[in-house]
């Protein structure tokens, strides 16, 4: 290697020679803690001392079927009633929620929409039977079925009847 090629490659691996007199300015830093993350939407029960937003009618038009007046009861507290023909007997119950941390929406889980009712509405399989379950204002109102599956007529009807009980 000549010693123009030998001063070429040291000057390159050296990198730069020359020292700027000043101080390093810092990164620029927040004052301000980041916004903590929202709490997540969680349901809060018993929020109506009677949660019977269906009468003996509406749980019949909605399970095709007479039945036994509506209670509440339970805990948590919810309004259940029984076909009072039929077998197998079919049962209703309606429980209604209020929401801390979001939206009753936010809480809706997944399953078939059902449109025209309330903010949003699903029909959600579950182990026991359908249940409908409707957002609406600072509500979630669940109305689950056993041993009936009703048609989006009857769910919709009985959403609607439901909602319009709420205070």
């Amino acid at each position: 290697m000549r010693i123009p090629q030998i001063l070429l490659l040291l000057f390159l691996l050296s990198g730069c020679a020359v020292t700027v007199p000043g101080r390093a300015v810092p990164e620029p830093t927040s004052t301000t803690a980041p916004a903590p993350a929202p709490a997540p939407a969680t349901l809060v029960a018993d929020v109506l001392a009677d949660e019977c937003l269906l009468d003996a009618d509406g749980f019949a038009l909605l399970l095709e079927s007479p039945v036994a007046p509506p209670a509440n009861g339970g805990a948590p507290r919810s309004c259940a009633t029984a076909t009072t023909r039929g077998t197998p007997q079919a049962l209703a119950a309606i429980n209604v929620y209020g929401v801390r941390g979001g939206t009753p929406v936010d809480l809706l889980r997944s399953g078939r929409p059902l449109t025209g009712l309330g903010d949003a509405a699903v029909v959600v399989e579950t182990a026991g039977g359908p249940t409908l379950q409707v957002a609406s204002g600072r509500y979630l109102v669940t109305i689950a079925v056993a041993e009936r599956d009703p048609d989006d007529l009857r769910w919709r009807t009985a959403g609607a009847r439901a909602l319009a009980g709420l205070p």
